[in-house]
């Protein structure tokens, strides 16, 4: 019995060797290096079809090969997982469309906070941090001078705090929205926070996703009323561009009145020689018969008052569309505005109508002359209120003198500019007259231009020529001209045109 369970034994310990070495040759060739199995397989594959086992057959066995101690392999590295996919987040809005950039005011007590803040934005291509505020005063001041789409408002800071500062800025600066920033996250402070006006309340610490995305999205909120601001604002530079060319365009029109405050003295006569030089020296000019009652430029320009300055008044008011169709042309290229043919039709012509017709003939001439009456009622005072420069006329004569001195005291005491006014001699050289320094003496004047005594002027009257047309080397007309070009020289800039005389 005893040697039976041994032989037994015997025999589950072979077994169980035989197992083990089995396992053991399936396992060293599992573990064979890669590179090895397929020069093993190659080989395999490359012996002639002959020598294949028959079917049925049994293979022939190979000869045993002595083992050798197998040498540990490496590990083969398991594949890297693939990252797993960050979860999913809501997209940040959309940055502005217009492709303006988002303009940020930080307003902190904190310099660190500041530079932080900026630092955080200083990458966003569509925002620009354009000023940093210590405190909620000097962060208005800045808002209402830089007009920030953004403000991004700490709560905690000396002078003023941010949520007096926030209810002030919707009042003097409603262009901005504010953002609350601030490490008060308790829920009274936001309530506090967008009862004063405050679009949004973002609790520090935040990252920088999170302040752009807010930022984003309360300039969206914000963007119709930017629209409407800057749309206003467009038009206010607008108006003032239009305002400002206008007035530039005011610089290079001149309007001269001739006046004096005696009859008789020659000035129609030296408004029409003016006139007639003007358009010469500048073109684009228009003699204006202000005289309604007994005006004379009709006379002197040998013109019929087919079409007047009455054909434009109806019911006390001018209907100013039709004045282009009352001017008459002249053989000089001067465009006349004739007074009344008659008397009585010169008091339907009120001062403001002629204050209306001197703005609309300054917007259409670059030269207006008014010849104006010798009486100084209330429209000769609305042509030289409206007038760039008035030449006062006089004679040396000393009727004419007194009266010149009346007007000059007169203009003293109503604080005229005297500028404004330029003395003029007609007959200057006229035998037996007043010596030309001594009227300025009596006058107080500095300046003044002279036009000679010159004996074709009345022929040249009565025939109805304008002796600076027709004999323009004559001395009177050299005077006007040099008169004429020391005027425009004064008041109208750019090129001249000259045109032949």
């Amino acid at each position: 019995m005893i040697l039976l369970v041994l032989v037994v034994g015997i025999l589950l310990l072979l077994l169980a060797v035989g197992v083990l070495v089995i396992f053991l040759r399936r396992r060293s060739r599992r573990t064979a290096p890669a590179s090895a199995r397929p020069k093993k397989q190659a080989r395999q594959a490359a012996q002639p079809a002959a020598k294949d086992t028959a079917p049925g057959k049994a293979a022939p066995a190979r000869p045993a090969r002595p083992r050798q101690a197998e040498k540990p392999q490496p590990p083969v590295p398991a594949p890297k997982p693939e990252p797993a996919e960050p979860p999913s987040r809501s997209p940040l809005p959309p940055a502005p469309e217009s492709g303006d950039k988002i303009r940020i005011l930080i307003v902190d007590d904190n310099p660190d906070t500041r530079d932080n803040v900026s630092r955080l934005l200083y990458f966003e291509k569509d925002m620009e941090v354009i000023g940093q505020a210590t405190n909620g005063r000097q962060g208005i001041e800045m808002a209402m001078a830089l007009k920030p789409h953004i403000i991004l408002m700490d709560i905690n800071m000396p002078d003023m705090d941010g949520i007096t500062a926030t209810q002030e800025l919707s009042v003097k600066a409603p262009y901005s929205q504010v953002i609350i920033i601030t490490v008060q996250n308790e829920p009274h402070y936001m309530k506090r926070a967008m009862a004063a006006g405050a679009r949004d309340f973002q609790p520090k610490p935040f990252t920088a996703e999170e302040l752009v995305s807010c930022i984003r999205r309360v300039y969206k909120i914000g963007e119709p009323i930017y629209r409407q601001l800057e749309a206003t604002q467009a038009a206010s530079v607008q108006a003032a561009a239009e305002e400002a060319e206008a007035a530039s365009a005011d610089e290079n029109r001149l309007m001269v009145a001739v006046y004096s405050p005696k009859g008789g003295i020659g000035v129609t006569m030296l408004a029409s020689n003016l006139a007639v030089a003007l358009q010469q020296i500048y073109g684009n000019a228009v003699l204006v018969d202000a005289d309604l009652q007994f005006g004379d430029i009709m006379v002197h320009m040998n013109t019929r008052p087919t079409r007047t300055i009455s054909d434009i008044v109806h019911d006390n008011g001018a209907d100013l569309e039709l004045l282009p169709d009352v001017l008459l042309p002249h053989n000089s290229g001067l465009k006349l505005l004739l007074s009344p043919p008659q008397p009585a039709l010169a008091d339907a012509v009120t001062p403001a109508t002629l204050s209306d017709v001197a703005d609309s003939l300054r917007q259409k001439f670059s030269v207006v002359v008014v010849d104006t009456c010798h009486k100084l009622d209330d429209k000769t005072l609305a042509i030289l209120d409206k007038s760039d420069y008035i030449l006062f006329v006089t004679t040396p004569e000393l009727p004419a003198i007194k009266s010149a001195k009346q007007f000059y005291d007169l203009a003293r005491e109503l604080e005229y500019d005297l500028d404004r006014i330029g003395l003029v001699i007609n007959r200057a050289n006229l035998p037996g007259g007043i010596q030309p320094d001594k009227i300025q003496k009596i006058l107080k004047v500095d300046r003044a231009d002279f036009i000679p005594y010159d004996p074709r002027l009345l022929l040249a009257i009565n025939r109805g020529v304008i002796l600076t047309q027709q004999d323009p080397n004559s001395a009177l007309a050299r005077s006007v001209r040099a008169l004429a070009e020391k005027i425009g020289q004064k008041f109208l800039a750019g090129e001249t045109t000259v045109q032949s005389a």
